[in-house]
């Protein structure tokens, strides 16, 4: 028996987006073995739910937060288990204790970005050194919780998300933007746990970009605790009025907004990998991204768009009005950025690897 352990199947996110896609995956490669699989989502609503990737639909189990129904479950399960995906290092600890119930056990772990670069807790960090492998999606994650775990790097495999097929299936649904003119756009939760995205630092450019650009204007698409104080930022900046929040979208009329949009920036301080680069990047859209994290793994800098230092406004201003006023420029970097997804970071690209790294590691 094969089972995947998810913080969450349901929701909106780039975790959840990666948990998804590591469910259909592994939920197909248990049926090609004649094993049974089963997906738990440990936030969802308790009870069975579903999710789509592409055209194919997956159920799960969600268990509604209650941490003793998960673990009455996985324990039940113990006898016939062989395969513990686990989609979070929050979760790793139950992979220990079913390994101590039964030692043939092989779990794994994923590694998503922050959570890792720092020290964990000692029991988290000793079930992370325990597992059969640990999964990271991206190289500079995996060097930072190679060193600030301890961990064994034989043990440590890549395995970067992808695009999500239902991304590039949606149909744009148009959307009156109240402004006209070249537009920035930024796509991401705006979260007090996720605090350095950049959008305060392109608000705080803003007015010396516009100088160069004076059509300019800003979208912000996401929602979260710091949007207030995002907001209260915009509405002090000499550029309140080109500055927008337009809060959660539905796929269709996000998918609008990339199109629409002349650039996407994301200046962020602390991105693990960054599957908005992916979905601005699978339109032709040039991508200003930080100079750390994953991100670099992602936007080739001068090909595909350009990277900065997030804390340098001089560079962040210099790059934006450079590529805003050289459309020749952003069509080449869209176009380099199209064919970057398309070779690397489609949903097969995600199965093929995650299935050769599940049926090859020892």
């Amino acid at each position: 028996m094969w089972i995947g352990l998810f913080p969450e199947l349901s929701e909106v996110g780039g975790i959840q987006q990666v948990s998804r896609h590591a469910g259909g995956v592994l939920l197909k490669m248990a049926r090609e073995r004649n094993l049974p699989c089963q997906l738990l989502g440990f936030n969802d609503a308790r009870g069975l739910g579903s999710f789509r990737v592409g055209l194919e639909e997956y159920s799960f189990r969600g268990f509604g937060r209650d941490k003793l129904a998960l673990v009455s479950f996985l324990l039940r399960a113990v006898p016939q288990l062989e395969v513990l995906y686990i989609g979070h290092v929050n979760l790793a600890p139950l992979g220990l204790l079913l390994r101590l119930v039964r030692p043939r056990i092989k779990y794994w772990v994923v590694a998503h970005g922050i959570e890792v670069w720092q020290p964990l807790p000692i029991l988290r960090r000793f079930a992370l050194r325990q597992a059969w492998g640990v999964l990271s999606v991206s190289a500079y994650t995996a060097n930072q919780m190679i060193g600030s775990q301890k961990l064994n790097p034989q043990k440590v495999f890549l395995l970067p998300p992808a695009l999500d097929p239902s991304f590039m299936q949606a149909v744009c649904q148009e959307n009156t933007l109240p402004q006209s003119g070249r537009m920035l756009l930024t796509v991401g939760r705006l979260i007090s746990a996720e605090p350095g995205k950049g959008v305060d630092s392109v608000i705080q450019v803003l007015p010396e970009v516009l100088k160069d650009v004076p059509d300019l204007f800003y979208v912000i698409i996401g929602g979260g605790d710091l949007q207030a104080r995002l907001e209260e930022l915009g509405r002090e900046s000499p550029a309140r009025g080109r500055i927008l929040f337009v809060g959660k979208l539905t796929l269709e009329q996000l998918k609008h907004y990339y199109s629409r949009s002349d650039i996407f920036v994301m200046p962020s301080r602390q991105e693990g990998f960054g599957l908005v680069f992916l979905e601005a990047m699978s339109l032709g859209k040039p991508v200003i991204a930080g100079d750390r994290g994953g991100a670099p793994e992602i936007v080739q800098d001068g090909v595909t768009g350009f990277l900065v230092n997030p804390d340098n406004h001089e560079a962040l201003t210099d790059r934006l009005s450079q590529l805003l006023q050289d459309e020749p420029l952003r069509r080449r970097m869209g176009d380099a950025g199209r064919r970057r997804v398309e070779e690397n970071y489609t949903f097969a690209h995600f199965e093929e690897r995650l299935m050769h790294i599940l049926e090859t590691a020892n």
